[in-house]
């Protein structure tokens, strides 16, 4: 996910601290609390996914207090909101490593946000787990430390161009709003689509996000009546993109990510959401791990996708202890030495903090498996691989037509 950040405001927020500032190795005294920061959207583009991300760092946060800590230290867990804003969480950002001096920043959804707030973690030597899935985060991630819980654009086009060939959609017009998340999937998509034998049928261009009216967009996308359009929006900015696109009298295949026609969506265009076909990256369903997690947040499995972010929330903060609990300290650089070694094993099976509390104290290795994923990094620290669901809108319920994995 992602908005565009203006290179001034990241230099103006950044700037005096990337000079002024040398790389802080961050190891808090034995006798003070494990400082850890939740910086999550809980408004704008993201707000739907914020809060369950921010209700698991702080479940398991909670529990884990309650049994003693790590390392016999209590964690000291701080939530900032980054609004789906990039100034808004280099601000935030700010705030949790200069004045709450956190060793690592947990659950940054937006890419522009995550990229803007790079700098500074960088600068202070900062972990960074997010959720986020632009192209550039790797290339970014200068200093390892970054952990990304989510699938890169490349993975999301190959998975979605894949998916619209199998349904016999291999001409299609694209067009999304102007920030990264989209115009990097935008192009992830057409090279994907390409392969699949298929083609983009316009030349892609992007629009702003916050206009009134999208008729002059809608026009150009459908010119020439194409058998099938693919906009990688927001909710907030698709549902009137939609809306015009419905009102133009435009009967072909509409494709999107999912998080663009939740429930917010469905209410405000009702019947005419019916056919949409979306897709995005989803947990395990069924699977012991995520279902263990839904009933720790209070909710019952019922063979749905529920809480797709806040299962990634619940994985970084699981990964983040039990990584604190193998090095022996909360020094960042020793953290970030067994991050992978906890996450891609091998080793014994874990899926809580407990569990591999317990492994760790018997002198065995482990491997976490999580909730949203296997979670297994690659050098990188991009997420090795997940699996991709498409639906269909029918009655106003997305029903599943296909699933597949896609390689980050």
């Amino acid at each position: 996910m992602s908005l565009l950040i203006p290179r001034r405001a990241v230099l103006a927020a950044t700037g005096g601290a990337l000079l002024a500032r040398p790389a802080l190795v961050r190891a808090q005294s034995s006798s003070e609390p494990i400082r850890i920061g939740s910086l999550t959207p809980n408004t704008g583009g993201g707000g739907q996914f914020g809060p369950e991300i921010a209700e698991a760092h702080r479940k398991v946060v909670e529990l884990v207090n309650s049994q003693g800590g790590v390392l016999g230290r209590q964690i000291r867990l701080v939530q900032e909101n980054d609004e789906t804003n990039p100034e808004a969480a280099v601000r935030a950002a700010r705030k949790l490593i200069d004045a709450d001096r956190v060793m690592a920043l947990l659950g940054l959804w937006a890419s522009s946000s995550t990229l803007g707030v790079l700098p500074l973690a960088e600068a202070a030597n900062v972990l960074v787990f997010c959720t986020s899935s632009s192209d550039d985060i790797p290339r970014a991630n200068r200093r390892g430390l970054v952990f990304n819980f989510q699938p890169l654009n490349a993975a999301w086009g190959v998975a979605l161009a894949r998916l619209a060939a199998r349904r016999g959609f291999r001409e299609v017009a694209v067009a999304g709003p102007n920030n990264d998340f989209a115009t990097s999937l935008a192009h992830s998509f057409k090279a994907a689509l390409e392969a699949e034998g298929g083609r983009v049928v316009n030349d892609i261009f992007f629009y702003n996000a916050a206009q009134p009216s999208y008729r002059a967009e809608v026009e150009r996308l459908t010119r020439g009546n194409p058998p099938a359009l693919f906009i990688p929006g927001y909710v907030t900015d698709f549902t009137s993109f939609y809306r015009d696109i419905y009102r133009s009298g435009y009967r072909g295949q509409v494709f999107t990510i999912s998080f663009a026609v939740g429930p917010q969506f469905k209410q405000a265009v009702g019947a005419a959401a019916d056919g949409i076909l979306h897709g995005f990256p989803v947990p395990p369903v069924g699977s012991p791990t995520y279902d263990a997690y839904l009933r720790f947040v209070g909710k019952t499995p019922d063979g749905s996708v529920q809480n797709p972010y806040g299962c990634a929330g619940f994985d970084q903060i699981n990964v983040l202890l039990l990584a604190i609990a193998a090095a022996g300290t909360d020094n960042v650089d020793a953290v970030k030495a067994q991050i992978p070694r906890v996450a891609n094993g091998p080793g014994e099976r874990v899926t809580t903090f407990a569990e591999g509390l317990a492994a760790l104290r018997a002198g065995k290795t482990i491997n976490y498996e999580g909730a949203s994923s296997s979670v297994e990094f690659k050098p990188d620290g991009m997420l090795l691989a997940r699996d991709f669901e498409l639906y269909e809108i029918k009655g106003g319920r997305d029903v599943s037509v296909e699933r597949i994995t896609s390689a980050a």
